[in-house]
């Protein structure tokens, strides 16, 4: 591993607070677009589920589709099954098998960018508070060499040293292979269905080394491992164990041929379409797991609920880095007590970013939730009114005998 380090000149900061001023707005405008649609989403979910639920019909026999199930939303709950061979023809893997992966990794430098205020020794000549002002816009870079999923442009490394080092002997591309024919009993599943289906993940190990790369490649348990002969040299010793860079290593991974799957959905012929409720919501539930009726749609609604906690943080995130953005610059430009500022302006921020995040939520629900939005405003307005009528109350007059 090697480190450099790297200050921050004037025209750096002054280049990052003019696209804080920038990004900051383009940030707030997001995170307002975000928080709005998310709950009525969340809405129009929730009411298609409940739409949909008492319309269901359970399918127990899956050898035949019943005709009289034509148009209408269906559950199944059942193995399904391929019969398809997913061959790599590059590498010569196949498999029976749903799916078949064939994932590459490249032996590259990693840099690694990190912020130092401070070390070890301080100049005699500087005071304490000299000295870590001087440090807090310094910039450590370390480098490792490491398995990556793809090949890094080491062209823009800051140290010099590495900005030509990585290079790759052999490039091949992560790809699936899907079957075609994925049955669950003699219903037919969408390829929508069928890419749904979650993977098990079980090992397909390479045979053969490929004639093609039969002079620096070799067999290392579940990989192919690729290395390439220096220019000059006609001999390259393959070694897995102590992996040089640019060297490759590629594996395989499947889907069983048989998967436990449930699925809610319109019965069309002997294949399925995603049911559409009447607020225009799309509803096409599909689980890897042997699930009823019941289960399928509390998965559902769990599951919409964590996506609208997920998206009201992710917004309450955004509308904290904009302010943020927009303030730290300011912060930076604060001569005596630079820290501070800087603490002061996250505060700020995140202050700023909670009470945008709850006013949009709550015009949101003006939209969305009219009623229950109108509901909750007369109720704080009840509670104002307690409150200030209870302090207006004058206090009883205290009789002495």
């Amino acid at each position: 591993m090697a480190k450099a380090a790297e200050k921050d000149g004037c025209a750096m900061k002054a280049g990052k607070g003019c696209l804080g001023f920038f990004l900051g707005p383009a940030m707030l405008v997001m995170a307002v677009y975000l928080l709005f649609n998310n709950e009525g989403d969340y809405l129009n979910t929730a009411q298609a589920l409940d739409e949909l639920q008492p319309l269901v019909q359970h399918v127990e026999n899956t050898a035949t589709p019943d005709a009289a199930l034509e148009g209408k939303p269906v559950h199944l709950s059942g193995t399904a099954t391929t019969e398809d061979v997913l061959t790599d023809d590059t590498y010569g893997v196949q498999a029976q098998g749903i799916m078949l992966r064939r994932n590459v990794q490249y032996v590259q430098w990693v840099e690694k960018k990190t912020k130092r205020t401070g070390s070890d020794t301080k100049p005699s000549f500087m005071t304490e508070a000299e000295y870590k002002r001087s440090r807090d816009d310094e910039w450590i870079y370390s480098y490792n060499l490491t398995w990556v999923n793809n090949p890094i442009n080491s062209a823009t490394f800051h140290n010099e040293r590495y900005r030509s080092a990585n290079y790759t002997h052999y490039k091949a591309d992560t790809i699936e292979l899907w079957a075609k024919n994925v049955q669950l009993g003699n219903y037919k599943l969408t390829d929508n269905q069928i890419r749904r289906i979650a993977a098990d993940g079980k090992r397909v190990p390479p045979q053969q080394v490929p004639e093609a790369l039969h002079k620096h490649a070799m067999l290392h348990g579940e990989y192919l491992f690729i290395g390439r002969a220096p220019e000059g040299s006609s001999y390259y010793p393959l070694d897995p164990q102590a992996p040089s860079v640019g060297d490759v290593r590629i594996s395989w991974r499947q889907t069983s041929p048989q998967r436990p799957v449930s699925l809610v959905a319109v019965q069309k012929g002997n294949r399925f379409e995603p049911y559409t409720a009447t607020n225009g919501a799309v509803i096409d539930l599909f689980y890897t797991d042997t699930l009823g009726i019941t289960q399928c749609f509390d998965k559902a609604r769990s599951t919409n609920t964590v996506n609208l906690w997920m998206v009201r943080m992710g917004g309450w995130l955004m509308f904290w880095g904009a302010f943020a953005c927009m303030l730290r610059p300011l912060a930076g430009m604060v001569p005596v007590c630079r820290k501070l500022a800087e603490a002061g302006a996250e505060v700020i921020s995140l202050l700023l970013g909670t009470i945008c995040s709850l006013l949009t939520i709550s015009v949101s629900w003006l939209f969305c939730r009219p009623v229950f939005a109108v509901l909750m405003l007369l109720a704080i307005i009840a509670l104002i009114w307690l409150l200030m009528k209870k302090q207006r109350k004058p206090a009883k007059a205290v009789t002495r005998s």
